[in-house]
């Protein structure tokens, strides 16, 4: 089974759904932005960003699928960010051993990264998604006028995993991403706001096949499928230790990929510069030392982040635009590796 996706109006969505069987999992700030426009279903409110993410928010949705007496022939259409999507997916995936589940993002990041691939899941004990299963969507319905509503910090986390996405794929999407940076003539970064609305669903677009060809290939993530973590394994820790959006961690997680790159000889120091370069125009942190004060922190994280494998992590190694290998690197070379960079 495959994702089906729709580039469409949020108001459109009523149409090609059975409104009768549907439960509309949001936040309450995504309802005072769109909810106008939302199928008239029944609706459950979660937690806005991480915070959905829990144990207890999960047994509370639980609760309300036996209030409604949702059976297997019900649906979940989670409308907001990638964390109440994440959240959405693995309710749905261990309901009654699985109900169908659908996503509307209203992020550039659950557009081009979240919403992608089936993968969902909570956090534990500070951990991120450390319990979580594949459930892949039945639809995600993308409607790129929501873009424009997003504050300038949530649309540069989102292009973490765009510019990701192009680092992966090849010259001719990176090219695109700072040519399109370049139009913005005195703009430090892309005015998505009035940008054409073709500039933007080929964003969405470009980085949605950049993903969804990995994943069809790998759906588990037992080989290639690991490229597409790029970045986070250090992003990860970043994120725990300091609390800073997503796209950020992993923005500086990409830098230092990158470093670790050019340390074992592959990558050269002008494209890892132009990465970084791509990055920072987009409004996304580049400064790793600014982390050196939880190094500590960061290298004890690794120890429990889900690509570790005993005393290796399999780590996302970019060695040019559009070519990234994984190799296992022992994790006391990343420590020292930490220690290095951010001394």
């Amino acid at each position: 089974m495959r994702e089906t996706i729709h580039f469409c109006g949020i108001a459109e969505i009523a149409s090609r759904i059975d409104a009768r069987k549907t439960l509309i999992l949001t936040d309450r700030n995504v309802h005072s932005l769109f909810g106008a426009s939302f199928p008239d279903c029944p609706l459950v409110f979660v937690p806005e960003g991480e915070a959905a993410k829990s144990w207890d928010i999960l047994a509370e949705l639980y609760r309300q699928f036996i209030a409604l007496e949702l059976d297997r022939s019900w649906k979940i259409l989670a409308i907001g960010g990638g964390a109440v999507g994440d959240l959405g997916g693995y309710a749905a995936h261990s309901w009654l051993r699985g109900i169908g589940f659908m996503l509307a993002p209203t992020t550039l990041l659950a557009m081009t990264d979240a919403s992608l691939g089936g993968k969902n899941g909570i956090d534990f004990q500070g951990y991120k998604n450390v319990i979580g299963s594949f459930h892949l969507p039945e639809a995600i319905f993308c409607d790129i006028e929501t873009l424009r509503l997003l504050d300038s910090r949530q649309f540069s986390s989102g292009m973490a995993e765009v510019i990701k996405h192009a680092v992966i794929d090849g010259e001719e999407y990176f090219t695109f991403l700072e040519e399109a940076l370049a139009s913005q003539s005195g703009n430090s970064c892309l005015d998505y706001d009035s940008c054409p609305g073709e500039t933007l669903q080929h964003i969405v677009s470009e980085s949605q096949r950049v993903k969804l060809s990995i994943v069809q290939r790998d759906p588990k993530e037992a080989g290639e499928r690991r490229i597409l973590n790029l970045g986070h394994s250090f992003g990860h820790a970043i994120e725990i230790v300091s609390g800073m959006p997503h796209g950020y961690c992993v923005a500086l997680g990409i830098v230092l990929a990158c470093s670790f790159s050019m340390k074992r000889g592959y990558m050269t120091a002008p494209t890892a510069g132009r990465i970084e370069s791509l990055l920072s125009g987009y409004g996304l942190p580049v400064d790793v030392r600014s982390m050196r004060k939880d190094k500590s922190r960061m290298a004890e994280t690794l120890f429990m982040d889900k690509k570790r494998e005993g005393a290796w992590m399999n780590l996302v190694i970019p060695r040019d635009i559009g070519s990234v290998a994984v190799e296992k690197v022992a994790i006391q070379e990343l420590k020292a590796f930490l220690d290095e960079v951010m001394a």
